[in-house]
């Protein structure tokens, strides 16, 4: 019972919490989502649930899931400028006595964001940049180790701050004909600014993020409604990177075990949903629930995404 109960509360988190925005009214009051907006919404992450932990190195869960609902801010519907704001939050429920939810990943973050000069017009490119502040920490003050030295992942304080600031381009990339695809890429960087001293020679502060996804029209080529909007795609497919610098347990830097992350994930919306998709996902890389930063996973897990396709 405690399973089933924790899995509809979760589900219905994840359909609320990230309501699409109405993009399109009667033919005699239209108010149009620009391009540059739709490629913000295209940024942002998608909440989750996975079905247990999957194949893999992890210890056994009932879910894993990321509730990360998002605000938008602007002052018109056609600006340059924009913001997010969003209360992220990673919880993982162990299989486990009592089914304890230990240590959650509190991830509060702030996105800035400014279109670009579109260079083939703005029916087809939307790029921009963007500036993210983002606090991680575990809501824990306990000791970093345990007697014995080994992490501690139960009440050990983990605590970062971070700023990430890069590029995301809304243009056709690949040679394929009715997809769209987003590409992003940034630098992110963790000051010494409320950090856990102990983090530091042991979690990489300086990261190299790129992504790509794309979106596929299967089968036919889509053809705009009464306001010029798109069939949604049942098929999206995101393909994510990390390379980590900086000293991580004096490791080299070529060594691709210690500071490559990668992760690509696809999902499927069947005809009768119209707000979620199953997704498969393949990680492997540095552990990215707080304490357990110091290992690598290897995962292969199936779930629930809301709102895969914007």
């Amino acid at each position: 019972m405690k399973k089933l109960l924790s899995y509809c509360a979760l589900l219905l988190v994840l359909h609320v919490s990230q309501k699409p925005y109405l993009t399109a009214q009667n033919s005699t009051d239209v108010i149009v989502e620009t391009n540059f907006f739709k490629a913000v919404r295209a940024n942002q992450v998608e909440s989750y649930i996975t079905f247990g932990q999957g194949l893999g190195n992890i210890e056994p869960l009932i879910f894993e899931s990321l509730i990360a609902p998002y605000f938008l801010i602007r002052t018109s519907h056609n600006a340059r400028l924009g913001a997010t704001i969003s209360p992220s939050i990673l919880i993982r429920m162990k299989a486990e006595e009592s089914l304890p939810v230990r240590s959650p990943s509190y991830m509060p973050n702030i996105t800035f964001y400014r279109q670009l000069n579109s260079t083939f017009g703005e029916m087809y490119d939307a790029s921009y940049l963007f500036l993210t502040l983002e606090h991680h920490s575990n809501g824990q003050d306990g000791e970093f180790y345990n007697e014995n030295g080994s992490f501690n992942t139960e009440t050990g304080n983990f605590a970062t701050n971070q700023i990430e600031f890069g590029v995301f381009i809304n243009r056709n990339l690949l040679p394929f004909q009715n997809t769209t695809e987003y590409f992003r890429t940034s630098v992110e960087f963790y000051p010494n600014i409320g950090r856990e001293e102990e983090l530091k020679g042991r979690y990489s502060l300086l990261r190299w993020n790129s992504s790509l996804r794309i979106f596929r029209f299967p089968g036919f080529k889509p053809k705009p409604n009464q306001h010029g909007y798109f069939s949604q795609p049942n098929v999206q497919t995101r393909i994510e990177s990390a390379w980590l610098f900086g000293n991580i347990n004096n490791v080299a830097f070529f060594n691709l075990r210690e500071r490559f992350n990668f992760s690509a994930t696809i999902a499927y919306r069947p005809k009768a949903f119209r707000d979620v998709s199953f997704f498969l996902n393949l990680y492997s890389g540095r552990d990215y629930y707080n304490m357990q930063f110091y290992r690598r996973i290897n995962t292969l897990r199936i779930g629930l995404q809301a709102f895969a396709f914007k």
